[in-house]
């Protein structure tokens, strides 16, 4: 039998490889793609063992490993029925004729990260999987937990694991133990910017410089200007405005409401021009990155 996993979900994906672990017989044999040959590898497929009539074989990030990804679907195509394949895979080339062959000779399963859209999915799993180790977490908290940790399953879970240690589950408690993420730095970023905070947004800045990648910043940025701007063009409840657009949770447009009334039309488009400007400059121009954010954070302070 043969798996082919599939995702940058490492949580989700590990899951599933510890499931598959679990129905089949013996330990699992994990093979580092990097350390083996074609060659080896089919070698090591045909090999029996004295101590169990059927193995299982976890391959990780073969497609790292050319002359290996290229051999993969003739190797595949010769794994013996009392042997289980697990290949795992972050980002495979979906144009290469292994990642098609593999398509139909393994059951394969998909496994991608969460994105904002998933915020009101993630909710539920989180109640769902507090639930079910027992932990009394409120509708309320896990919203908070998310708005710190953002949608990552891997990081819920962690953070689940810690305030299942706590006497008592509240606000304050969670905010002084959970670290807040990225996603939700950066929406700080944008609303001290946009509120006019300038010393406040200087400290900012200087601190994410040290910790966070720009160009990451500056996508977040954008997704955030633009959910902003549907808020104001549509002047509609940030629900409505989800439901248009086919989110599956309002929450980050929830979290721009507030903002969204205070601009108006042309402010918005101001920023969405200062926005495309920078973007441009971050592609064609040896500029330091994080001067070109900073530039354009600048440039929306409202006075």
């Amino acid at each position: 039998m043969i798996y082919f996993l599939i995702g940058e979900n490492w949580y989700a994906r590990d899951k599933a490889v510890k499931a598959i672990v679990e129905r089949a017989d013996g330990l699992p044999e994990y093979i580092d793609a990097e350390k083996v040959t074609a060659g080896s590898l089919r070698e090591l497929l045909s090999a029996q063992t004295l101590f169990s009539q059927t193995r299982t074989v976890v391959l990780r990030q073969p497609s790292e490993n050319k002359d290996l990804w290229d051999s993969l679907e003739d190797i595949a195509s010769g794994v013996a029925d009392d042997v289980t394949l697990i290949i795992i895979e972050d980002k495979p080339d979906k144009r290469t004729k292994t990642y098609k062959a593999l398509q139909k000779q393994a059951t394969t399963k998909d496994f991608p990260n969460w994105t904002e859209r998933d915020t009101g999915f993630a909710t539920e799993w989180l109640l769902k999987e507090a639930k079910a180790r027992a932990v009394p977490l409120k509708t309320r908290d896990a919203q908070l937990i998310i708005q710190r940790v953002g949608v990552d399953q891997g990081g819920l879970a962690a953070a689940l694991e810690k305030i299942s240690l706590m006497p008592a589950i509240t606000p304050e408690a969670i905010e002084a133990s959970i670290d807040t993420t990225p996603t939700e730095n950066v929406f700080v970023l944008l609303e001290t910017a946009l509120s006019g905070k300038r010393e406040t947004l200087a400290t900012m800045i200087a601190t994410l410089r040290q910790t966070e990648d720009a160009y990451r910043v500056f996508g977040l940025l954008s997704s955030q200007l633009q959910q902003l701007a549907l808020l104001v063009y549509a002047k509609k409840p940030a629900a409505e405005v989800a439901r248009d657009i086919g989110a599956k949770s309002p929450y980050m447009l929830q979290k721009l409401e507030g903002t969204a009334k205070r601009l108006g039309k042309e402010h918005v488009a101001t920023l969405l021009t200062v926005f495309a400007n920078a973007d441009m400059r971050l592609k064609s121009t040896d500029n330091d990155p994080w001067s070109v954010v900073e530039s354009a954070l600048y440039s929306s302070l409202k006075d």
